[in-house]
């Protein structure tokens, strides 16, 4: 007999799997795409912020020159975001180190040391929009490819077919 338990009941090591490669990709992509979280660019930097990046004399140990925003000066930010827990109904992850959870809020709010400007707001996720675009759409697939695996599994384990196909 067919169990739509067994067919929709997505193990925790699969959402272990997805939460560390959307942890990875997520700040992959506001390193590389310099986007937030609704797919948009992030506002500017101010003139002369541009230009002690550019001169590598915005922070020690920068790695990080550009002038456009991707919230990479040391790379320490986005490397601390990290899986942080995955069960039955999904995942978890961001950021536990307290010193760059601070960074990423500063840069949530729009406060960046001792300047203030809520006009510079630089949210990578939101409630409305916990991931961007393109990664929502990368977990929807994902998830909707093992669910096809799992029906087909299923169905094969039945002898009542074993392909099933995609729209």
């Amino acid at each position: 007999m067919i169990s739509l338990k067994k067919m929709f009941n997505i193990s925790p090591r699969f959402f272990r799997i997805l939460g560390g490669q959307t942890a990875n990709e997520h700040a992959s992509y506001v390193r590389n795409k310099k986007r937030d979280h609704r797919g948009q660019p992030f506002e500017a930097y101010t003139p002369a912020y541009e230009k002690r990046k550019k001169a590598r004399k915005a922070a020690k140990n920068q790695i990080s020159s550009l002038p456009t925003p991707n919230l990479t000066l040391t790379g320490k930010m986005l490397n601390s975001i990290r899986l942080i827990r995955a069960g039955r109904s999904g995942f978890v992850y961001g950021i536990t180190d307290p010193k760059e959870a601070a960074k990423m809020e500063g840069h949530q709010t729009g406060v960046f040391g001792k300047n203030t400007n809520k006009r510079k707001k630089r949210i990578i996720s939101s409630k409305k929009n916990a991931v961007p675009p393109e990664i929502g759409e990368m977990i929807m697939d994902e998830i909707g490819k093992q669910v096809v695996r799992q029906i087909t599994t299923e169905l094969k384990k039945n002898g009542m077919g074993f392909k099933v196909y995609t729209i």
